[in-house]
């Protein structure tokens, strides 16, 4: 770490007095191999977690030999920092030895043998650190994802659902000041959290000692839905516990993964790297800008509720350390904590830190930009929100996504565009086409990192939800050198340039490569934030061209309603389907408002979707969801 780095102010400084900020550290650092680690923990951290040393397998590999050289460490590096040391985990079916789950000489395991080992490795593990460690994950990951509310694993067959009440009392038995925690994954979201509610209710009638409930967190850039997230803080704390954010990060790479059942694993062909994998040599400004936004909202939310939250934990001290490089698609490069793998402070750091240093937001500022949302008795959500999974990889057949180039007049040098083309593609057909164009800070790679259009038109092609389509993901920065760069604000004038490099140079390749239906009624135009701005600009003002016109979220570079639509009458006549949507938390919903307002008023027919979200990857992929399901389709 750099000396610049060691001027920052250290992250609990800033959450003194708001809930504990903590990290985790390795075996490495533990054994004193990872200055790195060590020093970014005992830095800016105000409670430390081993990542793997006192999991079961760890602390006890045979019976009765305890390791706890690891854990002593921890304990003496949280005391010279002042940082509250914290046990993880004390019982799981995962990393713990074979050997606990077999009977004596071959026979089967009985309960009581069950019982006593469980009992035996808890109070011995927890009376060794007794007054050291302050909090304990006593279970880990015993809810089932499927149906029933139990994971059927070794120790609910072996000892039956009783295992988690007996876990807890041993625990307390050996320290009855310790902070008792269940932990667990996806108890956050509607499909899970009725489980985990269910689960904690009983314990509390039985009047076992748990203290609170550990959130994992092992978001991505498009998922959870923090409302959903923010529910379940409020019924948690209902119960009368407290809440632990306990293995926060936050992965910007594709995945149909929402989880952390290490027992899952997802491939990576060789022909999917650019997409699945495309941050090998960096992250861009613009995903990481992306990603301190994101960071800032959960941190926000966190911050609501200081009175509930005892601690944030994030899983990992720098990028280089985190296990999602390898989770669930080995052998990729990801960017989801505070510092990257030099040890230097991102952009998230310092939206993490702000959240917890300067005043709250005003009221109707969220998003951190635009002005003040004020919303109409008919900004209302026309469609129910979709369920996460809509762009998951599924067992349907799938289409063909190819980067292509294409020779641009306009610019001067040959372009690059993405192309989705149907499962069961046929020269022999013709095929209507959709061009999707991405925000200011993306290029043709956004929409794929964001939505997974490709996925998305697979599974509702699959469900005889959507017609057989073209999809052209273009890099609406119509200049030669088309990447974001560290200012993507300085590229704003070659969005405008895009106008004739789609008209007069990418509609004609496409046209020639493809085989499309060229008439006005086959071809669809649609984007998000800046690209929404752009659909609407071009394809309302060449009617001629589209039939079909999406914006979501609109960015300020649309026209104004009366440029956008100045013969009312010819929409109305040609347009087959304009479709609009904002975020009633998105800062810049006062463009979309108006552009509603004027059609409104003018009679143009237009669907009008105004969900619960913010300037965010998931309205896109929500309202693009619903586009699919009505480009195309006959009224």
């Amino acid at each position: 770490m750099k000396q610049a780095e060691k001027t920052v102010m250290p992250l609990k400084d800033a959450f003194k007095g708001k809930f504990l900020l903590g990290t985790i550290l390795g075996v490495a650092a533990l054994q004193e191999k990872s200055r790195q680690d060590t020093e970014l923990a005992t830095m800016h951290f105000s409670a430390i977690t081993p990542e793997n040393s006192l999991k079961p397998e760890a602390v006890q590999p045979r019976e009765g030999e305890f390791r706890f050289a690891e854990g002593d460490k921890l304990v003496e590096l949280c005391k010279s920092c002042g940082a509250t040391a914290i046990g993880h985990t004390l019982l799981w079916h995962a990393q713990t030895g074979r050997w606990m789950f077999e009977g004596k000489e071959g026979q089967p395991l009985t309960r009581e043998l069950a019982l006593t080992r469980m009992r035996t490795h808890i109070g011995t593990v927890v009376g060794h650190y007794k007054g050291k460690i302050a909090q304990w994950d006593v279970v880990n990951e015993a809810i089932n994802d499927g149906p029933g509310v139990l994971r059927p694993s070794p120790w609910l067959k072996a000892i039956g659902d009783d295992f988690i009440a007996e876990a807890f009392r041993a625990a307390h038995e050996a320290d009855p000041k310790a902070t008792l925690i269940y932990n667990d994954y996806n108890i956050e979201l509607n499909y899970k959290r009725p489980k985990a509610v269910e689960l904690i209710k009983k314990l509390l009638a039985q009047k076992v000692p748990i203290h609170a409930v550990g959130i994992q967190c092992h978001w991505r850039m498009d998922n959870p839905n923090f409302t959903e997230v923010e529910d379940a803080i409020k019924e948690y704390a209902a119960l009368g516990l407290k809440v632990m954010i306990t293995e926060l990060d936050l992965g910007v790479l594709p995945t149909k993964y929402q989880g952390a059942d290490i027992g899952f694993r997802q491939q990576m062909t060789p022909e999917q790297q650019a997409v699945m994998n495309p941050y090998t040599k960096g992250l861009p400004s613009s995903v990481a800008q992306a990603h301190a936004e994101r960071y800032r909202l959960a941190f926000e939310m966190f911050l609501r509720h200081q009175k509930t939250i005892g601690r944030v934990t994030f899983w990992g001290t720098h990028d280089g350390s985190s296990w999602l490089d390898d989770f669930p698609i080995r052998g990729r490069t990801d960017y989801p904590l505070l510092f990257d793998r030099q040890g230097k402070t991102k952009p998230a750091f310092f939206a993490v830190q702000n959240a917890a240093t300067q005043p709250p937001r005003a009221p109707g500022r969220p998003g951190g930009f635009g002005g003040p949302i004020k919303l109409n008795p008919d900004d209302i959500q026309a469609f129910p929100d979709p369920p996460a999974e809509i762009n998951a990889q599924r067992d349907v057949p799938h289409g063909k996504l190819e980067l292509v180039e294409y020779d641009s007049k306009t610019v001067g040098v040959k372009r690059k565009v993405n192309v989705y083309t149907p499962p069961g593609y046929d020269p022999g057909r013709k095929y209507p086409v959709l061009y999707l164009l991405h925000g200011i800070g993306g290029d043709e790679t956004e929409w794929l990192r964001f939505a997974s259009p490709n996925l998305l038109m697979d599974n509702l092609l699959a469900e005889g939800k959507a017609q057989p389509m073209i999809i052209v993901l273009p890099n609406g920065r119509a200049q030669k050198d088309d990447r974001p760069g560290p200012n993507a604000m300085a590229t704003a004038p070659a969005f405008a340039v895009f106008e004739r490099d789609l008209l007069d140079d990418l509609i004609p390749a496409i046209e020639a490569k493809y085989s499309v239906k060229s008439d006005r009624e086959s071809r669809g135009v649609a984007g998000l934030s800046m690209g929404g701005g752009q659909s609407l600009n071009f394809g309302l003002g060449h009617l001629d061209t589209f039939a079909w016109v999406g914006g979501f979220s609109s960015a300020p570079n649309t026209k104004p309603p009366a440029q956008l639509v100045p013969d009312a009458d010819a929409a109305k006549a040609k347009l087959k389907l304009l479709y609009l949507s904002c975020g009633n938390k998105d800062g810049l919903i006062g463009i979309s408002q108006r552009v509603h307002g004027f059609l409104k008023e003018k009679g143009v027919a237009h669907v009008w979707n105004v969900d619960s979200h913010a300037h965010d990857p998931t309205h896109w992929r929500n309202n693009l969801y619903s586009f699919l399901q009505r480009v195309f389709q006959a009224k």
